[in-house]
């Protein structure tokens, strides 16, 4: 499974990540914090993992997501 494209399709639905860079913070895409939560809640239901409340604070980039997943699944 490619973790970054599945992510990147749950992101899509919200915003356009034609131009997402790794290194970009989510907030400058217009997600706000709800935003952010249901994206996670659809990516734990996608991937079948679990992020804690101290998850979500590390949470600023699309790689920061991408390396939390990473974590989770090994």
């Amino acid at each position: 499974m490619d973790i970054k494209k599945t992510v990147s399709e749950i992101l899509a639905k919200r915003v356009d990540v034609s131009k997402l860079k790794e290194d970009e913070k989510l907030s400058s895409l217009g997600l706000d914090s709800l935003d952010l939560a249901e994206v996670m809640i659809e990516i734990e239901d996608t991937l079948g993992i679990e992020f804690s409340a101290d998850d979500f604070q590390e949470i600023s980039t699309l790689k920061s997501v991408l390396d939390l997943i990473e974590a989770k699944i090994k």
